[in-house]
This record gives C-alpha cells, structure tokens and sequence, in this order.
C-alpha cells in the first residue's frame, strides 16, 4: 500500500516538474520578445526637457525606388540638462535610473547594427549635461514622389520620435555643429546625384491622423538627391522614340499592300507594349501616371492609331482610288501628334531640371545661413580640465566623447 502511495507521489512531482519547465519556457520566450524592457524614470520636476538634436550622415546607399526605402548609416546625439548628475563620474552612472528620452525611428526597417553610449558634459554655469550618442546601420523606408520620374529628385527622411508626449519633452536643432553628410562614402552615386547638406526640422505630429489623444514630438533629418535620367534616356526614352518613328515607315509600302502595311504597324506596336512592360519594372505600383508613363502610352496610342489607319487603307483599298491622298493626311496628322509629344517631353525635362537644380541652391543657401554662425562646423568636448577641439567629422567626435 505504502509502495503504491509514493509511485503516485512521484508520478505527480514528475507532471509538476514538467509543467514548472512549460512554465519556464514560456517565460524564456516573453523575455526574448520583449527584448528585456526597462522602465526608465520620469521627469519627477514634471518640466518640458529640451532635446538637442545633432546627426552625422556617414554613409548612404541604396536607395530602391521600386521598395521605396534606402540604406543609411548614420551618428546622432541627442544632449539635454541633467543636474543630478552633476559631479558623478560617467562610468559610475547607471542610466536605467535616470531619465530617458525613449527615442526610436519611426521609418527604420531592418537595423543592421545600433549601439549606443552616454556622455557627461559640464557646463560653464556649473550645470551639467548628459549626450545620448547613437550610431546605427539600418534601412528607412520613404515616400518617393514620381511624377516627374526620370527627371525627378527626393527627400530622403529619417524620422526620429519620442514616446513622451510634447508637454514633457521638445526638439531643437543643435546649432553648435554642423548636422553634415559624406558625399565620399555614397554608394548610389552611378544613378543619384548626392547634395552636401541635411535639412533636420522639429515637427508634431497631428492627432486626426494617429488618433492617439496625445501629441509626440518628432524630428525629421533629410538628405536631397537628384536622379540621374542619362541612362533612362538612352535605354528607353530613345528606343521608344525610334520605334515611332519606324512606324511611319509603314507609309512606304503602297496602300494597294495595306495587308503587308498592316503586318509591320502590328509588330511595332507589340514591341512598344513590351517597351512599357520594362519601364514597369523600375517602378513602384503608384495610383498616378509618371512623366515616363505618359511618353510611353503616347506612343503607344501613335502605334495604335497607325494600325487604325492601315485596317481602314485594307478596307478602303477596293473602294478608292487616289489612296495616297489618304496617306497624306494620315501622315501630317500622326506626324502632328508625335512632334507634339516628344517636344512636350523634352521641354517638361528640361524645366523639371532646372527646378530641381534651383531647389538644391535654395536648400544649400539655407543650410549655409543656418550654420553661418558655427566657425568651420568645429565645437569642444570637455576632457577633465581641457577643451579638446573637434572637427565636424563623426569619427572624431565619437572617439573623443568616449576618451571624455
């Protein structure tokens, strides 16, 4: 009897330790998700903090119109007031126990690598100051605008936010250095001309369209560049604009032959359809019609119309005599037509160029006047008793704050 008690007891320990290591497991994987959350501390003095905000764009690459999005990989500090930490040494500090912007990047796809570290900085009022600095390597998605595709330019953005809403916590441009972008690491040079500055402007987002009932603060850091359209115009806009004009040829072959007329309009007009089929691929599917679209299905609607008047030459041909007098006509008419086109489409090229190329100098003069105050884009970091100079590039302003 006693034997046959503790088999039970030992059946029922054996479920309990194999539920207790369910349990565990489950644990294990919460922990893996939540990637171990922390709780930093609120403001307890309950006042709005001020963010300074400084990027470093080290490297871009990338940019997939068809995905809308690009590769970046870039160093941000982020600097507010802090004077409970006034005369603590950085190294002695754990920041999960002092306040926190809980900063993230709204647009960012896949993250490659993110790492990021504090700084102490006193301040000539004896206050001080703590700099959240963060370098990443990551994937931003964009909203490319095409209407102009290929003559077009875009605004690279990446959007930074916080989790605390405006009453407690605002950004602002660190006017001190220069936010910059290396033109010499750029990947994407052979299809996009890369501009030599950053546009980083302090928004709020509107509520009607997150329905939150509270307002975040964001802050957007953009990057301009310029398509280069040589290679669209070469590989497409050329090819199409020969196979018009090879339509026309057509018109060579007698109207008594319209059927023989009628063979080579139809197989131009195959090759033009699968001309647009390609110019399909380099984009993305928008609800609008691009400024390549609308060539192409121009000379698609030519094509479509030799045809038109080929099958009325097959059928007209028993019943008229003077048929050239309708080839004619045809040939002013549809003549008419593609002239109209393609001058309409060099010309809107021509502006769109030079709408974007005077876009660029305003922003470049902007972001001049901005920094016009800042000598040679250079600041110091505090290291013990010395001011250590420091260039605006971000491998030397990373390796002093850590010497610091």
């Amino acid at each position: 009897m006693a034997d046959g008690k503790s088999s039970e007891r030992e059946v029922c320990l054996e479920e309990i330790l194999r539920s207790l290591g369910r349990v565990e497991q489950k644990l294990d994987q919460l922990q893996i998700n939540t990637g171990g959350e922390i709780c930093h501390q609120p403001n307890t003095a309950r006042e709005k903090v001020t963010c300074k905000v400084r990027c470093t764009v080290i490297s871009l690459g990338l940019i997939d119109t068809i995905k809308q999005e690009f590769w970046a990989e870039i160093y941000l500090t982020v600097q507010w007031k802090e004077d409970k930490l006034k005369g603590i040494a950085c190294k002695n500090v754990d920041w999960n126990d002092y306040w926190d912007p809980q900063l993230y990047f709204v647009n960012a796809g896949k993250i490659n690598h993110r790492e990021q570290w504090h700084t102490i900085l006193p301040r000539g009022d004896g206050s001080t100051d703590v700099k959240l600095s963060i370098r990443m390597r990551a994937t931003f998605k964009t909203l490319m605008k095409l209407h102009w595709f290929p003559f077009d330019c875009q605004e690279l953005t990446i959007k930074l936010m916080s989790d605390w809403p405006v009453q407690f916590l605002e950004f602002k441009n660190d006017r001190n250095i220069k936010d910059c972008i290396r033109t010499d690491t750029f990947t994407g040079s052979h299809e996009w001309i890369l501009h030599d500055h950053v546009i980083a402007v302090p928004l709020r987002e509107e509520k009607e369209k997150t329905g939150s009932i509270n307002e975040f603060p964001h802050y957007h850091i953009s990057m301009n560049v310029q398509r280069r359209y040589a290679h669209y115009l070469w590989n497409l806009v050329l090819v199409i604009f020969m196979l018009m004009v090879l339509s026309f040829s057509s018109f060579s072959i007698p109207g008594e032959n319209a059927d023989a007329r009628f063979g080579v309009t139809v197989a131009l007009l195959l090759t033009a359809v699968a001309y647009k089929f390609i110019v399909n691929t380099k984009l993305p599917m928008i609800p609008y019609l691009t400024l390549m679209d609308r060539y192409v299905l121009w000379s698609l609607v030519i094509h479509a119309l030799m045809v038109i008047q080929n099958a009325l030459c097959l059928v007209l041909s028993g019943l008229v005599s003077k048929m050239y007098l309708i080839d004619y006509v045809s040939i002013a008419v549809l003549g008419g037509i593609a002239l109209t086109v393609n001058v309409s489409f060099a010309i809107i090229g021509v502006i769109k160029t030079r709408e974007a190329d005077a876009k660029m100098k305003e922003n470049c003069l902007e972001y001049e006047k901005i920094y016009a105050h800042t000598l040679n884009g250079a600041t110091t970091i505090t290291n013990g008793n010395h001011a250590v100079p420091v260039i605006n590039t971000n491998v030397d302003v990373m390796h002093l704050e850590r010497m610091a």
